[in-house]
């Protein structure tokens, strides 16, 4: 189907509507290349090479007219993904279809129990029988309404800290098999037509394969984790300032290179206004002034003169890694970028699975906002989205690796960027973009009982010859 700016504006709408406390969700989408479609009834996702998220514009015209309402569509059919159901069974039947929709909506529901969110289930539900398990019940969370008997106590599992099994939604069928009649199968959402492990969207894309592996690993997302992971809900942190010798050099000389561009580039020239003792008169030296009423006057006056100089050649935008493993280095780096200030472009990015921008005050202050987990993808995409053209990546190197679209997208723009590596730290996540790799030294560690930080030897820029543009 031809891309029109409607479905171009559908695409951008998802991007943005899945919650932020949900950041695997956001990883899954930069996989997707997501597409408005009338051959799907309300959402799939495709096979092939490079998989899709289709969605039928009719249905979101209809039923998802809030972000919140398209947010638990495109989880749900992610859900689908995540939990392997096409591969669960040789072939799906509407009870396997019913109950692996019981099952997700209860954990979307349970996850975002808001009004907003869970009325997009509530909307169109059932008021008995089985597909009346499909949305919560009257009155969930506070005072929820079960109806009696064997479904009323499913119904209940469903949505408190008990929970149920697809078998057991099965199972009860079996007592109750003419009550799920196929006049309620259109209360189903996604895609529930594949019928062998061949249509998989998994077995058919590696990298989704891949993705979705990391993800159910870490599972459930909304647990705040740190590191190499993708975190929880992004929160405020503040931390105090500890200046540190060696933190300042490596830091200043690092920004200093990026400004410059490659190593021998050119220096902007400037003309500078400069402190100088000149022979005549002076408005501003009071000093001059007072010996002249005295009736000496002075022979030099204190003053200023104006000369060329060189600096380096422009500011940089500077990615600040701010994910949990970064937390013992975060003081002597905020302070670092603090007294290199006159060479960041503001505002700074702090970036964890999720970029924040960090202006002149907050970073004075040492405030930021972090998910705790690394994820270098929300990096890349800032850079795309913002047209940057010069920047530094501070980091650990624990970020996880580049989604093959976003490096694809990266080549084709080619910025020139930095990478200011801690001490230790690997650098495998830009191999092969050509992005020269600074080695910040062992910052030493803070010491409370001497209350400085151990000064290491002096800094020194190396550069990997094999990745300089």
């Amino acid at each position: 189907m031809r891309r029109t700016p409607e479905h171009e504006i559908l695409a951008d709408r998802v991007r943005h509507c899945v919650p932020s406390s949900h950041p695997a969700f956001g990883m899954l989408l930069q996989l997707l290349a997501i597409e408005a479609s009338t051959t799907v009834p309300t959402a799939a996702v495709t096979t092939g090479s490079r998989s899709r998220l289709l969605l039928n514009p009719d249905f979101v015209a209809r039923r998802c007219r809030t972000d919140a309402h398209l947010a638990m569509l495109v989880m749900h059919e992610l859900h689908h993904v995540l939990l392997g159901h096409t591969r669960l069974r040789p072939r799906l039947t509407l009870a396997d279809n019913w109950a692996f929709d019981c099952v997700i909506n209860a954990l979307l529901c349970r996850q975002y129990p808001g009004s907003e969110h869970r009325s997009f289930f509530t909307a169109e539900a059932a008021t008995a029988g089985p597909w009346s398990l499909l949305a919560p019940p009257p009155g969930w969370p506070k005072t929820p309404r079960y109806a009696p008997g064997r479904l009323g106590e499913l119904h209940r599992r469903l949505y408190d800290d008990a929970g149920v099994t697809t078998a057991e939604l099965f199972a009860s069928l079996d007592a109750a098999a003419d009550a799920l009649g196929a006049d309620g199968a259109t209360a189903l959402l996604g895609s529930h037509e594949a019928e062998d492990a061949r249509q998989d969207p998994l077995r058919a894309d590696p990298e989704l394969l891949a993705e979705v592996a990391r993800v159910v690993a870490r599972w459930p997302m909304v647990e705040r984790l740190d590191g190499t992971d993708d975190g929880g809900m992004t929160s405020a942190q503040q931390i105090a300032h500890r200046r540190h010798r060696a933190a300042r050099h490596a830091i200043t000389a690092l920004l200093a290179a990026a400004a410059r561009g490659d190593e021998g580039g050119r220096q902007r020239h400037v003309t500078r206004e400069m402190p100088a003792r000149v022979p005549l008169p002076q408005p501003r030296d009071r000093r001059g002034q007072l010996q002249r009423l005295l009736g000496a006057d002075p022979l030099l006056w204190q003053g200023s003169v104006t000369r060329p100089t060189r600096e380096p050649g422009g500011r940089v935008t500077v990615y600040l890694d701010v994910s949990g493993s970064m937390n013992p280095w975060l003081p002597v780096l905020l302070e670092a970028l603090s007294a290199a200030a006159a060479i960041v472009r503001w505002p700074l990015q702090g970036f964890s699975t999720e970029v924040h921008p960090v202006s002149r005050e907050d970073l004075a202050q040492g405030r930021f906002r972090s998910t705790g987990g690394t994820h270098i993808g929300c990096v890349v995409r800032h850079l795309l989205d913002t047209r940057v053209r010069r920047a530094v990546v501070i980091t650990d190197g624990a970020v996880q690796s580049i989604p093959t679209a976003l490096r694809e997208r990266l080549a084709r723009a080619a910025p020139q960027v930095r990478v200011g590596l801690l001490d230790g730290g690997s650098a495998g996540f830009c191999a092969g973009l050509g992005w020269p790799v600074s080695r910040i030294p062992d910052l030493g560690r803070w010491s409370a009982k001497e209350g400085r930080h151990s000064v290491p030897p002096p800094f020194e820029l190396r550069l990997d010859p094999s990745r300089r543009r």
